[in-house]
């Protein structure tokens, strides 16, 4: 049951995990239902991201679903897709060009390298039968006073702790494994990996600085982005398939 009627902000991370979860659960034999959010806004976005299309093949959607005539928004929105190891390039550049196009060039180039680290992790160690989806928004500022963009995405593969655990000497199971993994732990045990420190200097390189979430199993970590990242730790009670990461960029 993916219900989503009480949502009253939706980010593009709760976009790539809704299709996610239900995906997952469809691939398990399990009846998935969406429940439509109560607000139409928030609804309407759901169609306008591509959720609904994408749940539509093996999911009842269970509520007023509004029509829309699709406007191209494709300077500031990229909808939920799914990400493949073919398609990672195509993905990176898009978002690179679109963030260069509405932000500068400074913070393309941050975007498309920060980017393509986290689309490789899905789909290497995260590769699974069902595979990652991603989403991303720009924010011009102009409300928030905050210009700068966000993005997402969501695999359903091994995880951090599995993958962690499979290059080490032992078992690393939640905050600790995700701890490591902020830390560039699976790039030192193995030459390669989340490569995540050099991905938070990219991501604020020319900027304001951002957050960096990450949650896997029963875990959940969240990074304040800045010269010297800081870093919280915690256990969840409904843990997740595979990681999810996203990604909040502040630019000037």
């Amino acid at each position: 049951m993916l219900d989503a009627r009480g949502l009253r902000w939706v980010s593009p991370l709760e976009l790539a995990a809704i299709v996610s979860m239900g995906t997952v659960a469809a691939a398990d034999g399990r009846d998935v239902h969406l429940l439509v959010p109560h607000d139409p806004k928030i609804a309407s976005y759901l169609v306008r991201m591509n959720v609904v299309e994408l749940l539509k093949p093996f999911a009842e959607i269970d509520g007023s679903v509004p029509s829309q005539g699709r406007r191209d928004h494709s300077d500031k929105l990229l909808e939920v897709a799914k990400v493949t190891p073919t398609n990672i390039e195509d993905i990176s550049k898009t978002l690179g060009e679109l963030v260069t196009a509405r932000l500068g060039p400074d913070a393309g180039r941050a975007a498309f390298r920060s980017l393509a680290e986290l689309l490789s992790n899905a789909t290497t160690h995260g590769l699974s039968k069902t595979g990652a989806f991603t989403a991303a928004q720009l924010y011009s500022g102009t409300l928030s006073r905050t210009p700068g963009f966000e993005f997402a995405v969501c695999d359903s593969g091994a995880g951090i702790q599995r993958v962690l655990s499979g290059t080490t000497n032992h078992e690393l199971e939640g905050p600790p494994a995700l701890e490591l993994a902020l830390n560039g732990g699976t790039r030192r045990a193995e030459g390669r990996g989340h490569g995540l420190p050099s991905l938070w200097r990219q991501a604020v390189q020319g900027g304001k600085g951002g957050e960096l979430m990450l949650r896997s199993g029963d875990a959940v970590a969240t990074a304040r982005l800045r010269s010297e990242p800081i870093s919280i730790c915690s256990r969840v009670a409904e843990p997740v398939h595979g990681t999810w990461a996203w990604l909040r960029v502040r630019v000037p």
